[in-house]
């Protein structure tokens, strides 16, 4: 299963690491990468809406085997 992960780094910040929360999986890697440059697109935005500058942006997706794959 795939989940999405985003990377935001705003001026005079650390970047930060974000997971969906709750977690949402993905059964392929492209749902997810779909899921995940929606989700880049609109944390973007947010954090443009409310001042922050924002450096960089990083967006993926994490395979993880879950027990009943191995």
């Amino acid at each position: 299963m795939w989940k999405v992960l985003v990377v935001i780094c705003t001026l005079g910040n650390p970047c930060v690491m974000f997971e969906e929360d709750p977690i949402k999986w993905y059964k392929t890697e492209d749902e997810c990468m779909k899921a995940a440059d929606v989700k880049a697109i609109d944390m973007v935005a947010g954090f443009q809406k409310f001042g922050y500058v924002v450096d960089s942006e990083a967006h993926s997706c994490l395979y993880v085997v879950n027990n009943n794959e191995v």
